[in-house]
C-alpha cells in the first residue's frame, strides 16, 4: 500500500531528524528543517493517497496517528536536546507531547470518541508547525527574533492545546 510507505516514510525519517535538532551547525539546520518538511508532506500525502487509491485502512489509521504523535515527541526532543528550547519554554514542548498522548488515548479507550479537527485544532496545529519551522530553521536575518516568535507560537499553541484537551475530556466524560 503506497499510502502506509509514506507513513512508515514519515516514521523513518524521525531519527535523523532529532540527530539533526541536536546539532548546532546552520547546515544541519537546513537540513533538519527540509526533513521536517518532507515529513509533514507525507502526512498531507498518505491520507489524499489512501483515499484516492481506496487503500483507507483501521492499519493506516493507527500507523498515521502514532506518526503524527512521534513527529512531535521528535521535534520537541531534538529542540530540546539542541537548546532551542530551554528552561520555561520546555512547557510548551511538553504540553504539546501530553495532549497528542491524552487525545489519542481517548481515542483508544473510548471506540466512539471521534477526534474531529475542528476550527481551533486547525489554529493550533498551524501555530505548532509555524513555530516548529521558526525554531529548527537557523536565523535567516539578523533583525527578526525568528526563534522567540517560534517559540511563543508554540506557547500559543499549547494553550490551544489545553483548551482542545478540555473539549476532548469533556467530550470523553460524556461517552463514559
Amino acid at each position: 500500500m503506497i499510502s502506509n510507505t509514506l507513513t512508515i516514510a514519515r516514521i523513518v525519517l524521525l531519527a535523523p531528524l532529532m540527530w539533526l535538532l541536536a546539532e548546532a551547525s546552520a547546515t544541519a539546520h537546513w537540513a533538519a528543517l527540509g526533513v521536517f518538511l518532507l515529513a509533514g508532506l507525507t502526512d498531507v500525502l498518505d491520507g489524499r493517497v489512501a483515499r484516492a487509491l481506496g487503500e483507507v485502512s483501521r492499519l493506516g489509521a493507527m500507523l498515521d496517528l502514532i506518526a503524527d504523535r512521534l513527529l512531535t515527541l521528535a521535534v520537541v526532543g531534538g529542540l530540546i536536546a539542541g537548546g532551542a528550547l530551554a528552561g520555561a519554554w520546555m512547557a510548551a514542548g511538553v504540553a504539546l507531547v501530553a495532549r497528542d498522548l491524552v487525545v489519542a488515548s481517548f481515542g483508544e479507550t473510548l471506540p466512539d470518541f471521534g477526534a474531529k479537527v475542528s476550527p481551533l485544532e486547525r489554529v493550533k496545529i498551524t501555530l505548532q508547525i509555524a513555530g516548529f519551522a521558526l525554531l529548527i530553521a537557523p536565523p535567516a536575518v539578523a533583525t527578526i527574533p525568528q526563534h522567540e516568535i517560534g517559540r511563543w507560537a508554540l506557547a500559543a499553541s499549547a494553550v490551544l492545546a489545553a483548551v482542545t484537551v478540555a473539549i476532548y475530556a469533556r467530550r470523553a466524560g460524556r461517552l463514559l
